[in-house]
């Protein structure tokens, strides 16, 4: 090899050597970036939660902006999910805990029969309000993608957390106690 050749060589190694740092650099900092936005307070980040009217067991309709300036838990299920066969005693508990402090439950079953619903319904002794998501309006409007789901509402309507999967006692204290 000549002495061009090798120069040439290692004028190319360093050149490629410099852009791959700055490449580098150029990716930590936008990872930077990204960090930055996503350190944005809870409270920016947090959204409405989507007006929607359900038709409940009882007959009647429930309709989320009458109950604006309470908060609210909203439990999305299924009969045939068994953990929200597992946390529905769990709920119906906290139900009665939280419910004389003015805290608005709702089932939202989604993915079933009405039939199926109102015999999970009869088995739990469920208390609170339930209806059947017929057409998964409801659904898609929160965005579920899984069940159970359940979704603690602020006496604003804004969504304050939302948990996939079963919930337990505790967290459903701690959720609700920040409602209050």
């Amino acid at each position: 090899m000549n002495t061009k050749t090798y120069k040439l060589l290692i004028i190319l190694g360093i050149v490629g050597l410099v852009l791959a740092l700055v490449v580098a650099g150029l990716l930590l900092t936008q990872g930077d970036a990204k960090n930055e936005v996503s350190s944005k307070s809870a409270a920016e980040k947090k959204e409405l939660a989507p007006n929607f009217t359900l038709s409940v067991i009882d007959g009647k309709d429930f309709q989320f902006s009458d109950y604006r300036g309470r908060p609210m838990l909203i439990n999305f299920f299924a009969s045939w999910c068994l953990p929200c066969r597992e946390e529905m005693p769990i709920l119906e508990k906290i139900v009665h805990e939280y419910g004389p402090k003015g805290v608005v439950f709702l089932g939202v079953a989604v993915d079933d029969t009405e039939a199926k619903m109102k015999d999970f319904i009869t088995r739990y002794g469920v208390t609170f309000p339930v209806g059947l998501d017929k057409t998964a309006t409801i659904q898609k409007s929160f965005g579920i993608y899984g069940i159970p789901t359940t979704y603690f509402i602020d006496k604003q309507g804004v969504i304050n957390y939302s948990h996939s999967g079963s919930v337990t006692e505790e967290l459903l204290q701690h959720e609700l106690d920040k409602l209050l």
